[in-house]
């Protein structure tokens, strides 16, 4: 059964459409991304500051693409965080 779309927001990015959500978890802003074809896909969580933009999420988009992201696999979370105007990757 494929997640709920309450609260999820649309994006199409270079030819590709995702399903993006802000959320704040214990304190922290996170960016959660998914493709929105398939079911069981991988996700994108980014850690973000608190004052956010909407170029943030296609900025995500793109690091994930070049840093191995698959959103068309199903595996664990890819986790990056935005630190000093650019994203990195998390430490596990």
């Amino acid at each position: 059964m494929p997640p709920p779309q309450k609260g999820y927001k649309t994006i199409n990015h270079r030819d590709v459409q995702y399903r993006w959500i802000m959320q704040n978890r214990r304190g922290v802003n996170e960016l959660v991304i998914e493709a929105s074809a398939p079911v069981n896909g991988q996700n994108l969580i980014a850690e973000l500051p608190r004052i956010v933009s909407y170029d943030m999420v296609t900025e995500a988009i793109d690091f994930g693409n070049a840093r191995g992201w698959k959103p068309n696999e199903s595996g664990a979370p890819f986790r990056c965080k935005w630190v000093r105007k650019v994203f990195e990757m998390a430490e596990a």
